[in-house]
């Protein structure tokens, strides 16, 4: 079964460009995602593996970068552990097919 990405294109002014650049690994939209992801996690729209995910990262990765700007990653509710955990066991399934 394949699944097609959608991509949604915004318009920024030239001058985010410079600084997403200048991020970690010069990626742009790498960095962009990441940055998104983060933003989403903090403002509880999405839980710590969905954050990961978007930024397509592994959890180690998405919570070594949460770490490095000193973002807090484990204050969760039950609900959210449980979604987490539903996260995983789904990212499993992919990889073990």
């Amino acid at each position: 079964m394949s699944m097609e990405q959608e991509f949604v294109q915004i318009n920024l002014k030239d001058d985010f460009k410079e600084v997403f650049k200048s991020g970690s690994n010069g990626n742009l939209n790498d960095n962009i995602s990441t940055s998104l992801a983060i933003a989403a996690f903090i403002e509880k729209r999405v839980t710590l593996a969905r954050a990961a995910e978007l930024a397509e990262k592994s959890l180690a990765e998405f919570i070594e970068i949460l770490l490095k700007y000193n973002i807090s990653w484990m204050e969760y509710t039950d609900e959210t552990f449980k979604e987490d955990q539903e996260t995983l066991e789904r990212l499993r399934g992919i990889t073990n097919d």
